[in-house]
């Protein structure tokens, strides 16, 4: 059994160590394309590509990449003219779209597949928190209190019978959640790798449900963007990126071992916990209707003010299929 210090420190110890840059980098033309981006492992493709100098082979500059302290700060950073690509969960960009920002979706990243979640509901093993009709006036814990996390959760439990809405987030940062719970601060917590991997070996906790099947059971999570301006003045670069995104992930999601030292180097885990957690799944196309669902939600839920066509955020040449990848 892992005590309540074991677990803080190797969830410490898989934390995430995002860097900023002490100077704007706009302020200085490089020889190298940008890539701003908080460390996680859907990156892993660019990581690969990197270490295979795919964009100099290509004829493209070297990327590098620009940490940052949360994906919240990409878009606005991207926008100011501080790098060239970002990466980051597709609902910011939906709603900074729907505010007007001069956006596009250039790549997918990571899909996200019910069968593989690396986001899941858990409770104490022996809660009496059966169903979803059971969470009715629990206290969840939740990184954030609006984020899309917390209202999948309410989704999900309403969907389940119960009423989402009665639910009472509290805010925990992700490190504390384990001790809260099982300490019975609170009722149930939301847990993304490798938090959950980590919580559900101690045996004192177990899987209730996986909250983001309340808006698909598959469907795109996150992407790869540019400015409207980098792409009508970069295409061949684009189009350069959008390849070698999708011969990284389809050469990544086959060989997940090769990526492992890679990962555990770029965000500061232990070699072992990147190995044992939920691998982040790769896109190498999509479908419209994987990037239509989670916009639907998002309208749903009232992060956007209104449903619109997800084509009118893409990109020339974002890699669409008829059945969807992987």
């Amino acid at each position: 059994m892992v005590s309540r210090r074991d677990f803080v420190r190797l969830a410490a110890a898989a934390s995430l160590a995002p860097v900023l840059r002490s100077a704007p980098l706009a302020e200085a033309a490089t020889p190298t394309l940008r890539v701003l981006l908080f460390p996680t492992d859907g990156v892993k493709t660019l990581l690969w590509a990197q270490q295979q100098q795919s964009f100099e082979h290509r004829g493209l500059p070297p990327i590098e990449f620009v940490k940052m302290a949360n994906g919240a700060a990409i878009i606005p950073a991207l926008v100011g003219g501080s790098g060239e690509f970002g990466a980051g969960s597709l609902f910011p960009m939906f709603a900074a779209f729907a505010r007007g920002l001069p956006i596009k979706l250039v790549a997918p990243t990571s899909l996200y597949l019910s069968a593989h979640a690396d986001s899941l509901l858990l409770v104490q093993a022996d809660s009496p928190i059966r169903t979803a009709r059971d969470m009715n006036g629990r206290i969840l814990g939740v990184d954030s209190l609006n984020d899309v996390y917390t209202l999948a959760t309410r989704a999900w439990v309403s969907q389940g019978g119960g009423d989402g809405e009665s639910l009472k987030p509290v805010e925990i940062p992700a490190a504390e959640s384990f001790s809260a719970l099982v300490a019975g601060r609170i009722d149930a917590a939301i847990f993304k790798t490798p938090f959950g991997s980590i919580a559900l070996g101690t045996k004192k906790v177990r899987l209730l449900g996986k909250p983001l099947d309340a808006i698909a059971p598959r469907f795109l999570l996150s992407s790869w963007i540019a400015t409207d301006s980098y792409i009508t003045a970069n295409p061949q670069v684009v189009s350069g990126f959008q390849a070698i995104v999708g011969e990284s992930a389809r050469y990544t999601n086959g060989h997940e071992d090769a990526t492992v030292d890679l990962v555990a180097s770029f965000t500061g885990q232990d070699p072992a916990q990147v190995r044992s957690s939920v691998r982040a799944t790769s896109a190498i196309s999509v479908n419209l209707a994987e990037l239509q669902r989670p916009l639907d939600f998002a309208a749903r839920y009232k992060l956007i003010p209104q449903a619109f066509d997800v084509r009118q955020m893409l990109a020339p040449g974002y890699p669409i299929s008829e059945s969807g990848s992987p």
